[in-house]
Formats: structure tokens, C-alpha cells, sequence
């Protein structure tokens, strides 16, 4: 059961495709394999993990694939475009690009912060070990559009113990679509 409540639909930073991502960050404590919390919600993915999950797979089975969508921002359209050259694979790259913003622009708000999140302008600070709650704004973004941009398949599900299956790993030979190390 996913509860949600009327004030996040109605924020002026929240659109559809945003809204959507919340809920698939929902479904990712449950279903969005490892790194998992340490301590008494071990059952759960961290805060981190969910937000992957949320573009790594979920929103790719929510989101519309059939067309590009509008306004999506010049830097994450030139790298889905270079990540997924045509089709679906790189739209559902630019909708998942635009969620993320808009729940980016959320996180900016309700944190009052004066600058804003870009998909340009990566989060350069490294964990010294996994770090379990909310990532700051601009991880945040990074953990949202890197997900986006993993080319392993949907279908391929992520595991609960590993961080390799189902996801992109530098282990593996991938240089995008990888966990930022901000989290």
C-alpha cells in the first residue's frame, strides 16, 4: 500500500511524469534490490537504491515511450541521444530525465536552496561508506538521470544482495548508468 497525499500532486515543481517517480521510489524500498538499509528496515532499499530503481526500471514500464517528450533539458537530451541513438529506449530516457527534474526542482524548494539542480553539474562529494538516508538535491538528480541512462534491459531484475545484476556497474565494463558515489 503506497499512500499519497494531495499537497505533493499539487506542488507547482511536481508534474505528471514527477509524480509518477515518487511513486516508483515507493515501490524501489520494496523492490529495489541492494544496498539495503542497515539495522532494523534490512527488508527495505535505501533511500539511494529507490531512486535508481525508479529509472533504472520502473518508470521504463510506467512511462510513455512513444514519442520525444518536450522540453527536456539540452545537456540529458544530447546524452540520452547519445546513450539510445532512436526509438523508445531514448525517449523513455528523455521522460525519465524530465521527472527527475521536476522532482529535483521539488527537493530545491521544499530545501529552500538557492541553486538549482542540473543534469550538467554533478555531485562531486564520495561517501566514505553507503550512506542510507536522503541524498542531497543534486544526487539526487544524478542518481535519477544515471539511472535513465543504464542500458541493461528492464526485464534483467536487480538483486537484493548484489549490486550488479540488473544494474550498470563499473565491475561490468560500464562508464555511465552507474550508482553516483554521493550516496
Amino acid at each position: 500500500v503506497l499512500n499519497m497525499y494531495g499537497g505533493l500532486a499539487r506542488h507547482a515543481a511536481v508534474t505528471t511524469e514527477g509524480f509518477a517517480l515518487v511513486v516508483c521510489h515507493e515501490l524501489g524500498h520494496h523492490l529495489g534490490g541492494f544496498p539495503k538499509y542497515s539495522g532494523g528496515l534490512s527488508w527495505a532499499s535505501n533511500e539511494g537504491s529507490a531512486d535508481h530503481f525508479a529509472t533504472l526500471k520502473c518508470l521504463r514500464k510506467v512511462l510513455p515511450s512513444d514519442s520525444i517528450p518536450e522540453n527536456t533539458d539540452a545537456f540529458a537530451a544530447k546524452t540520452c541521444q547519445d546513450t539510445y541513438p532512436e526509438g523508445t529506449d531514448r525517449n523513455l530516457c528523455l521522460a525519465n530525465s524530465l521527472a527527475g527534474s521536476s522532482i529535483a526542482k521539488l527537493f530545491q524548494a521544499l530545501r529552500g536552496q538557492d541553486v538549482a539542480p542540473a543534469f550538467n553539474t554533478p555531485d562531486a562529494s564520495v561517501v566514505e561508506k553507503t550512506y542510507d538516508g536522503h541524498p542531497g538535491t543534486q544526487c539526487r538528480l544524478d542518481t535519477y538521470f544515471q539511472g535513465a541512462l543504464c542500458t541493461k534491459p528492464v526485464s534483467e531484475d536487480v538483486s537484493q544482495t548484489s549490486p550488479a545484476p540488473g544494474a550498470c556497474t563499473a565491475s561490468q565494463g560500464f562508464t555511465q548508468g552507474l550508482r553516483p558515489v554521493c550516496w
